[in-house]
């Protein structure tokens, strides 16, 4: 059972109080065939980001327990300005802004792997087919990037490319998921146990680290 209670928070980048919700518990019985929970009760990914109501700024809970002093960063999240619609969508997305932010500044320090993992939020939880398309290229883009530079884990790598094919399929790109998943056919010839691969993609929101400075 998804569980939630109030608590109040005070903006690392506007100094704004305001009061959010974090979850207390949740659970899930499955996944969908790109890795996406099927969570029990409510869906529960909203409450794993917080929003300023002020300025727009968007995290897990952790980054706002410190004041940012980087003024660029300040900047640019100004420049977004506070969410005219806090949709679902919209919000996982703006926090995925503010890390790439904090990224280019080098207040936390995320590879393209960690970024691909983060960005899996707005697309599982896209709510347009347009959404689903952008923020799952985002997904590839970064995905592709890592796998380029060596980033992916060993243990990964099965999981990581079959994701990278499912994706591909659910957006329609049907000719590169073929290819993608003739790919991820070769990679099992020799390994009969792949049900590690449910189980290998991150909670999003534990993959923002503490490295806020």
């Amino acid at each position: 059972m998804t569980t939630l209670y109030p608590i109040s928070l005070t903006c690392p980048i506007c100094d704004n109080l305001f009061t959010s919700n974090e979850i207390g518990s949740c659970g899930y019985g499955s996944k969908r065939t790109d890795f996406r929970p099927n969570y029990w009760g409510f869906n529960p990914v909203r409450f794993f980001y917080h929003l300023c109501p002020n300025c727009g700024f968007c995290a897990p809970k952790k980054m706002f327990d410190a004041k940012v002093e980087n003024a660029e960063l300040r900047k640019k999240i100004n420049e977004m300005g506070s969410l005219s619609r806090n949709s679902l969508s919209k919000k996982l997305e703006r926090a995925m802004l503010c890390l790439e932010a904090m990224n280019e500044l080098e207040l936390t320090k995320k590879d393209e792997f960690a970024l691909a993992n983060n960005w899996i939020d707005p697309y599982w939880w896209a709510e347009s087919n347009e959404e689903e398309k952008r923020f799952g290229a985002i997904v590839l883009d970064y995905f592709e990037k890592a796998v380029g530079k060596g980033q992916v884990p060993s243990d990964r790598v099965f999981a990581t490319k079959y994701l990278m094919a499912e994706i591909n399929r659910r957006i329609g790109n049907k000719e590169t998921a073929n290819e993608m998943f003739d790919e991820v056919i070769a990679l099992t010839e020799n390994n009969k146990d792949q049900k590690f691969i449910t189980n290998s993609q991150e909670d999003p929101s534990t993959c923002w680290g503490d490295e806020l400075r």
